[in-house]
């Protein structure tokens, strides 16, 4: 479920409705303000930098470059790092855990079995924030085996303006391995269908561990 305060119970049912996982919700506005600011602060840093080029200050353009780079990378060293562990009963399940000091230029999560063995890794660049949001999985040696990308740009969009006043705005992501769909994870709420599911064919070539845990992110990260 998205939306929960920090803190609060998250339970992952199957089809039948039964609770099979269970975790703490992390969800934070921070990571969000953070993103905006310092995509602020470099785009401020741009409009000076090229102003003191066209007044012919090349050195005071280059400070004040270097100087918008720094705050931006301070302010995503800010963000406290993610993670959580998805429980089956009491047992603790799988877990994952940000790997990357800072959400900037990208954020990676690390997916680790109870026992500390690493089965991928989930990488976003912090530009998607502010388009399409494009999620990248590589496996336990690090070669790159699929994506999670919204449906489209437009839909991703649409969602960042109007999703939080009503999910029918909403876009759903898509598993991608290659030219296959191995999944879905509906967030859009314009179908008879329950809304926050992970939809995965029983023919999926993702491991479905890594599809949980990288639903659980999509799904839980943001308020």
């Amino acid at each position: 479920m998205t939306g929960l305060p920090a803190g609060e119970t998250v339970r992952v049912r199957d089809d039948e409705g039964n609770v099979v996982l269970t975790y703490r919700s992390f969800a934070s506005v921070v990571g969000i303000v953070a993103a905006l600011t310092a995509a602020i602060v470099l785009l401020a840093g741009a409009a000076a930098t090229m102003f003191l080029f066209a007044e012919h200050r090349p050195g005071a353009a280059l400070i004040a470059m270097l100087l918008s780079i720094s705050f931006a990378l301070l302010i995503a060293m800010l963000v406290p790092p993610t993670s959580v562990t998805l429980y089956d009963g009491p047992n603790a399940a799988l877990s994952i855990a940000q790997d990357s000091r800072a959400a900037f230029p990208l954020i990676s999560f690390a997916i680790l079995t109870t026992d500390g063995v690493r089965i991928a890794r989930v990488r976003r660049s912090f530009l998607s924030r502010l388009g399409r949001n494009r999620w990248r999985i590589y496996d336990a040696r690090g070669r790159f085996i699929g994506e999670a990308v919204e449906e489209s740009a437009g839909r991703a969009l649409i969602r960042k303006f109007a999703a939080k006043f009503n999910r029918r705005y909403d876009a759903d992501v898509l598993l991608q391995m290659g030219p296959i769909e191995a999944g879905r994870i509906v967030r859009r709420e314009d179908r008879a269908a329950e809304v926050d599911v992970l939809d995965l064919p029983a023919a999926s070539p993702l491991d479905r561990r890594i599809a949980v845990a990288l639903s659980t992110l999509i799904l839980g990260i943001e308020p």
